[in-house]
């Protein structure tokens, strides 16, 4: 059976955060679908890297409708723009699957409601990878205006219409998507041909499946050395299994299993990556759970050679690299991965994540997009794969312009920062005068 290939080829973001506009643009071709892209994103502190992963963070829980319950984010975490009612997101896919191979659009415009965001204009495009055919619709809503491929729900029959109806109240009360919501599911399988059928399937199901982010939420939790959020990609397992790093943890049976098969995964790169360095699991005994479930109650070690001690006594960046490691075996080996780490570099030998990259970029198949202030991976990756914030909040990516092959892309992003030449400000210049005339001020706040 054919393997399906989902892969993001632009991302528009507007009024996200402090984003006015901004676009990414991915190279990638059907010709090298399962050639990895590794995409990443650099700037200046609070210039709209996050966004992108927050981006990210807001599709998948739009597309997770049929299987998740997920509701998009609060209205009270004010991520629209200060300035704008609602923001809007475009992202761009190319799709190879059994049929034929396929441009396919997803665009979105959410807007504040009492409790969550909720999307008030949906529309989901496709067109067949064939030179002169056009964008056309398989579902789309502005409103209370539904419809399906040129169909408008005032042309349908009363059930149909009124499916579409309770749906659409259903999807703005609940703060989540119209498209993909699990009520409208039958109705659209039954409309649709087969191939505008599997074209939605090819984003609800496995680009959802295969997305997998890891946001500052869970970086933050590692540098507490409290909770460490275990990736987990296996061949049928994608998600995040927490693991108490201050005392022997307890988890389900079936968990446990999946977590033990993510450590048997993680040791057969992870002594190569770091010499000698195995995770082991202590398993300390059975216990019952309040729900009825057969316990495990575990702790992990960290073994080097005849040394072994608790997973916890190991440094930031290698409980980082040991989090994420799952996931970035998923990007190198699945052409269909695609994860978003913010803050990657975090913690994380510069050198190391720069062969790591390098590795992923040239062998790999998958897709990973990351946010970094180290500038030692703009040594290693192409320009092609590289965006960069800009202080205009109307155009916040950009690429640098005047690359030659023989150009050190860190030196040209340092000359950029510091002489300019480029499009756009790529930084908000400081004063070294002022800020210690600020420390000096400071200093005297008591006095």
């Amino acid at each position: 059976m054919m393997q399906q290939i989902v892969k993001v080829q632009n991302i528009k973001i507007q009024h996200l955060k402090n984003v006015m506009h901004g676009s990414i643009q991915v190279p990638v071709t059907f010709d090298e679908l399962e050639k990895s892209t590794v995409v990443g994103l650099y700037g200046q502190n609070g210039s709209g890297k996050t966004s992108v992963v927050d981006a990210f963070g807001i599709l998948k829980r739009l597309i997770s409708g049929w299987v998740s319950e997920d509701k998009l984010p609060s209205a009270e975490r004010r991520i629209i723009h200060i300035e704008q009612e609602t923001l809007q997101m475009t992202f761009d896919f190319i799709v190879k699957n059994a049929v034929g191979e396929y441009f396919l659009q997803y665009e979105v415009h959410l807007k504040a409601g009492t409790k969550y965001l909720y999307p008030t204009i949906e529309k989901l495009s496709y067109r067949e990878n064939i030179r002169g055919r056009r964008m056309k619709v398989l579902v789309a809503k502005e409103g209370g205006n539904l419809q399906i491929r040129t169909v408008p729900m005032k042309s349908m029959k009363d059930d149909e219409r009124i499916q579409l109806l309770v749906t659409n109240q259903l999807a703005v009360k609940e703060g989540v998507s119209f498209i993909f919501h699990k009520e409208l599911k039958a109705l659209l399988q039954q409309l649709l041909s087969e191939e505008e059928w599997k074209l939605i399937e090819n984003v609800a199901t496995d680009f959802n499946r295969d997305l997998h982010i890891i946001n500052n939420e869970n970086i933050a939790l590692i540098m507490t050395k409290y909770i460490m959020p275990f990736s987990v990609y296996l061949d049928k397992k994608r998600g995040f299994i927490p693991y108490n790093l201050e005392t022997p943890a307890v988890l389900s049976s079936s968990l446990f299993e999946t977590l033990s098969a993510v450590i048997v995964q993680t040791n057969k790169v992870l002594s190569m990556i770091i010499p000698g360095l195995e995770i082991e699991i202590h398993k300390i005994a059975e216990q019952m759970l309040d729900d009825g479930e057969r316990g495990i109650r575990f702790e992990f070690l960290s073994k080097r050679g005849d040394r072994v001690l608790p997973l916890r006594t190991e440094s930031e960046g290698i409980l980082k690299i040991i989090s994420v490691l799952s996931a970035l075996i998923g990007v190198y080996n699945n052409p269909n991965a695609c994860v978003v780490i913010d803050e990657l570099d975090s913690g994380v030998f510069e050198y190391l994540l720069g062969e790591l990259l390098t590795i992923i970029e040239e062998s790999g198949k998958g897709q990973l997009f990351f946010t970094s202030h180290n500038l030692r991976l703009l040594e290693v990756l192409s320009n092609k794969n590289l965006w960069f914030t800009t202080t205009n909040e109307e155009n916040r990516y950009i690429q640098l312009k005047g690359i030659k092959a023989v150009n050190n892309m860190r030196d040209v992003y340092i000359r950029a920062v510091q002489l300019g030449g480029q499009d756009e400000e790529i930084y908000k210049e400081t004063k070294t005068f002022r800020i210690k005339k600020g420390f000096r001020k400071a200093g005297k706040v008591d006095d």
